[in-house]
């Protein structure tokens, strides 16, 4: 392992998203636009499941408080951090 890679950090967050059930599709869709994000599942509720990887952990608050302004997206909860 390079010297460079061993001292990179790794930052990830585990996000429940709770958009308006007919939105979902659209909400999903903004959600993987931002950098790092990634949506693994999607109920017909409205839950999302969630995850945020950023070097930067400043970046990902910024990233996870932007999620409410997402048309849709009636809440979001960090529900797991971890990092490296």
């Amino acid at each position: 392992m390079s010297e460079t890679a061993s001292n990179e950090v790794i930052n990830i967050c585990g996000v429940l998203v709770h958009a308006r059930p007919d939105r979902i599709s659209q909400v999903r869709q903004q959600l993987e636009q931002f950098a790092g994000v990634e949506v693994h599942n999607a109920a017909d509720d409205g839950r999302l499941v969630v995850t945020v990887d950023h070097p930067d952990r400043h970046h990902m608050i910024d990233t996870i408080n932007e999620f409410n302004n997402v048309e849709g997206v009636l809440s979001t909860a960090m529900v797991y951090q971890h990092t490296e």
